[in-house]
């Protein structure tokens, strides 16, 4: 159970530039056509020299000999539809896709104008515009594998996750080789996993079930003292739980108790198995068919059920992950292990598989941001900069780079250069407490206390340590607001004690101790 962090980066420019040779050969057909429109002979050469240009990749140059030709031959779907492939292979999508508007008002399945639209609104961002005609041109050609990866992309990226299972799956089917496609389907199974886990955590936060999950991800973490404290948390209540027993004996195994690890396999064992007619998600998994688990879901689900599915989701992930792993070096390969590092809190780790990724598509933008989100969370707050200034010529208004940016300014005591980017980044209406916790602090820095009090407030619950109370405090004290000052400073207090406390009595009840079976 895993956040669904950043898009996937299942490239969508992988497989447009995989597209360009069909589209190309669609337009010699086209050009053949045009000719026998062409009234004069300088119609034809011009026609000639646009296919030319086209084939030797100059759309700049072919684009005012179409519009030449369009003008002199109204009415021409075929070179109105050239001259938006021509645009949108420019890198010109917002003024391809009025043409090929056009072209598919009058052709409704050319295939070539609904991929080539659907590209284009891609690249502009509209990926839910593109879905109609993604899903069109999949229907008209199912075969088309660069296509239906594009609609898994998309899917996946507007958190269309079912769907955008179904396609990855398809395309796995299709090339088992296809890393892309292992990548997104583990994506998207990582996700639906982490959905169901909030559905549960929701409808039953205090239940053995959250617990188990819990315990679950901190094993592969490799947090065996976590791990073992929440697998005994659910024990009191649920001590037949399947699997809970089989966590424990992992924890014993990793730290050297195989003893009390063979206890706990044999206990594990013991437990009976569920009643399939009321568990059948349950009985699905633990029989190994996590797919029909995933399928066969009954309405309203239960904690048990949400359990069980949380389970199944994890486990095709982690298939799917370890299908990726064992093919030859790919972008997505170092980006799965980057994945793994991070969630280990190996971050400057992280961030070699990441260079790694991008020594194989040096221009992709998405990986040279997750580079510098890895360098940032190591503290490399000088390695990251450059990126994220690169970036930002290219999106100056990506709320993300800006924090990226401002951030790392003001951790490198840069707190005037970190104003504007923090500014930025907390424009745009959707809440970004990470932001506002940061323009708070450089506020504060630069003695700006009035302005930095309303920031801190809203950044307050991402406080578990209580040093934005202590700088909230800060800035009320030097606002001349002295009494909320001074509750505030209690708040953090109480906070700062409060956690001393729970830390003494977690690494006490953390302790690895004997299995408790009877």
């Amino acid at each position: 159970m895993k956040k669904n962090g950043a898009a996937t980066l299942h490239s969508m420019r992988a497989r447009i530039s995989w597209n360009r040779i069909a589209l190309l050969a669609a337009l010699a057909v086209v050009c053949c056509q045009v000719l026998a429109f062409a009234q004069t002979v300088d119609l034809a050469a011009e026609s000639r020299q646009a296919k030319e240009l086209m084939s030797g990749g100059k759309f700049d140059d072919a684009i005012p000999i179409y519009e030449r030709l369009v003008k002199a031959v109204p009415g021409n779907i075929g070179l109105l539809l050239n001259l938006a492939l021509a645009e949108e292979m420019a890198g010109r999508h917002a003024r391809a896709i009025p043409h090929f508007e056009t072209v598919l008002k009058a052709q409704p399945n050319n295939l070539a104008a609904l991929v080539t639209l659907s590209m284009a609104r891609l690249q502009l961002h509209q990926t839910r515009e593109a879905l109609p005609t993604l899903r069109k041109a999949v229907a008209l050609a199912p075969k088309d594998m660069d296509a239906l990866g594009m609609l898994a992309d998309a899917e996946a990226s507007q958190n269309l996750l079912e769907e955008a299972s179904k396609h990855y799956r398809q395309l796995t089917v299709a090339n088992e080789a296809d890393p892309r496609a292992w990548y997104g389907l583990g994506k998207a199974y990582e996700a639906l996993a982490t959905n169901s886990f909030d559905r549960l955590n929701k409808l039953a936060p205090q239940s053995p079930y959250v617990a188990v999950l819990l315990a679950d991800t901190r094993l592969q973490r490799r947090q065996y003292r976590s791990a073992f404290f929440f697998y005994r948390e659910a024990q009191k209540t649920l001590p037949e739980l399947p699997g809970l027993h089989a966590g424990l004996a992992l924890v014993y195994k990793a730290t050297e108790h195989a003893d009390w690890a063979e206890a706990e396999e044999k206990f594990e064992e013991r437990i009976p198995p569920p009643d399939c007619t009321e568990q059948p998600v349950a009985c699905a998994f633990l029989a190994g068919n996590f797919l029909d688990a995933v399928m066969t879901v009954p309405t309203g689900a239960t904690p048990a059920t949400l359990f069980w599915l949380t389970r199944a989701y994890n486990q095709l992930a982690g298939n799917a992950f370890e299908k990726l792993g064992g093919l030859p070096e790919s972008v997505q390969v170092h980006a799965f292990k980057a994945q793994t590092f991070h969630d280990h809190k190996q971050d400057l780790e992280a961030a070699e598989e990441w260079r790694a990724a991008l020594k194989l598509s040096p221009d992709d933008a998405k990986l040279k941001q997750e580079l510098a989100s890895a360098l940032f969370d190591a503290k490399d707050y000088q390695g990251a900069l450059p990126l994220v200034e690169e970036q930002l010529r290219h999106e100056a208004n990506s709320r993300e780079l800006n924090y990226l940016m401002g951030a790392s300014l003001w951790r490198t005591e840069q707190a005037e250069k970190a104003l504007p980017y923090l500014q930025a980044a907390v424009r745009g209406g959707s809440e970004f407490l990470p932001a506002d916790a940061e323009l708070g602090l450089t506020l504060v820095a630069l003695g700006k206390n009035a302005d930095a009090i309303p920031y801190l407030k809203k950044a307050l619950a991402l406080d578990d340590d209580g040093s934005l109370h202590y700088s909230l405090a800060r800035a009320y004290r030097g606002a001349g607001q002295t009494q909320l000052a001074d509750e505030m400073m209690g708040q953090y207090q109480k906070i700062q004690k409060l956690n001393e406390q729970v830390n003494q009595q977690l690494a006490k009840e953390a302790e690895i101790g004997a299995p408790t079976n009877k």
